[in-house]
């Protein structure tokens, strides 16, 4: 079975995938909560845009980018980047300023804040650590836990992501980040699920794309 690569630009999600079985399935098995309804191309809810590469429909009908597809009757014939893919929820994240061992804040605007009792990873520069919000003031937001990193963090001037997980949040993957300048590939979080490193890998490229952010199955590295 040949492994291809689907790229969402809107979101800088990726997933492997093939080309035996519909982009929907596929989506839906890789945790992307997929708005659709009908299952066979007519209801329009599935329907996203082809960037860059080649599908091939139910019928047989081949489509090459640029052009509108609907995710449950298309298979990949190479690897593809869609933009507006029709997400009904993805996981929030942020990107903060720390201020001291436990304080982080949000940037001013009308983002809405993590709740009190929200389980949250940080994603660090070099690491992920989980934490849990203790309190919300405004942009303030008060960890249970005091973190060192954050402080290193704010004394290198480096913004830190805040992203909600759920407490069963463990899985198969790692998420590795490849430093393009040095060519260095280290290991960020270990032992998490497809969706959540999904929603990780999203928040680090949206951070920063100088670096590439990889996820993989445990036992295929």
């Amino acid at each position: 079975m040949t492994s291809l690569c689907l790229t969402v630009a809107d979101t800088a999600l990726s997933l492997n995938i093939n080309s035996s079985e519909d982009l929907l399935k596929q989506c839906l098995a890789a945790a992307l909560p997929i708005a659709r309804s009908c299952r066979n191309g007519n209801c329009g809810r599935c329907d996203c845009q082809l960037e860059s590469g080649t599908v091939v429909l139910r019928n047989g009908k081949v489509i090459t980018a640029p052009a509108t597809i609907a995710l449950c009757i298309s298979h990949a014939r190479s690897d593809l980047r869609i933009a507006k893919m029709p997400l009904n929820s993805i996981a929030q994240h942020w990107r903060c300023e720390g201020l001291n061992l436990r304080q982080l804040q949000l940037p001013a605007g009308r983002q809405s804040p993590p709740q009190r009792g929200d389980m949250v990873a940080l994603l660090l520069r070099n690491s992920v650590l989980i934490n849990s919000v203790e309190a919300v003031a405004g942009r303030i937001i008060t960890l249970q836990d005091p973190c060192a990193d954050i402080e290193q963090h704010k004394n290198k001037q480096l913004s830190i992501g805040l992203l909600n997980i759920d407490r069963e949040h463990h899985g198969d993957f790692a998420l590795w980040c490849h430093d393009n300048s040095n060519d260095h590939t280290e290991l960020l979080w270990r032992g998490i699920n497809q969706a959540t490193g999904l929603a990780a890998q999203a928040a680090y490229r949206h951070a920063n794309n100088s670096d590439d952010y990889q996820l993989r199955k445990l036992n295929s590295q």
